[in-house]
C-alpha cells in the first residue's frame, strides 16, 4: 500500500454534479436517492465477494419519469423486452469510492432505466481524486485494465456480471445495440469515442464519465 502511495496512484469516486462533490459513503447518497424516488434495502452479502452490497429500488409510480414527460429522450420498458426483471441499482456497502468503472457504469445505467434522462452527469458523474491515507492504507487495491495503470480499484468491488457485460461491449463495440444490459437503455459510452455521432444526433447519449486522460485529480 505504501508503495502505491508513493506511486500516486488515483481511484474513481461517484461525483454529485450539483454540488461537485464526491460521494464516498451510502449514508450520502440515500438521501439523493430518496430525492429521485429509490429505497436502499439493507446490505446483503455478494454471492462471490467479501464485500456487502446495498440495492436500491424504485418506489415512483410505474412509467413515470423522475424528470418531466415532455423530455424527447428515450423511453424504456420496464420489462426490457427479454422477460429479464428490471435492473436493480446497487454498490458495495458502505464505502462506494475506489470502485471499477464497470461497477460505476453498471449502477448509473441501472439509475438511468427508471429516471430516463438525457445526460444523467447532471446528476452525477465519475471523476478520480487522490488516494486517502487514513481509509485506503489497509485496502488491497487493483489496477484497471482500461488506462494506462494509474487508476486502481478496491479488490472485490468489481461483479464478474458487471464485467462480462461492459468489458464484451467495450472489445466488440456493440455499443449501438440499444442497451448492452438487455434492459433497453442506452449505453453510457465514452465522452469523445462517438463525437462525429454525437455531432450529427441530438439526442446521443453524453457520457458521464471523464475521459481518464483528462481526469483532475
Amino acid at each position: 500500500m505504501e508503495d502505491c502511495m508513493r506511486l500516486s496512484m488515483r481511484k474513481l469516486a461517484l461525483w454529485y454534479t450539483k454540488t461537485f462533490k464526491p460521494l464516498m459513503t451510502h449514508d450520502e447518497l440515500d438521501p439523493i436517492m430518496a430525492t429521485m424516488g429509490f429505497v436502499g434495502f439493507p446490505p446483503i452479502q455478494g454471492s462471490s465477494s467479501a464485500f456487502s452490497w446495498k440495492e436500491y429500488v424504485y418506489m415512483a409510480s410505474p412509467g413515470v419519469s423522475w424528470r418531466s414527460k415532455s423530455s424527447s429522450c428515450f423511453r424504456s420498458t420496464t420489462g426490457g423486452g427479454s422477460g429479464e426483471p428490471p435492473p436493480r441499482p446497487k454498490l458495495p456497502y458502505p464505502r462506494i469510492d475506489g470502485l471499477h468503472i464497470y461497477t460505476y457504469r453498471a449502477f448509473l445505467d441501472a439509475v438511468n432505466f427508471y429516471l430516463d434522462m438525457c445526460d444523467i452527469s447532471e446528476l452525477f458523474h465519475v471523476r478520480g481524486m487522490p488516494l486517502n491515507r487514513s481509509h485506503d492504507r489497509t485496502r488491497k487495491w487493483r489496477c484497471m485494465e482500461e488506462d494506462d495503470g494509474m487508476f486502481v480499484y478496491r479488490e472485490g468491488t468489481l461483479e464478474q456480471t458487471a464485467y462480462n457485460v461492459y468489458h464484451f461491449n467495450k472489445v466488440n463495440n456493440t455499443s449501438g445495440n440499444g442497451g448492452c444490459n438487455g434492459y433497453g437503455g442506452r449505453v453510457i459510452r465514452d465522452k469523445g469515442n462517438n463525437d462525429n455521432e454525437n455531432n450529427n444526433n441530438n439526442n446521443a447519449p453524453v457520457s458521464c464519465f471523464v475521459p481518464l486522460k483528462d481526469i483532475i485529480v
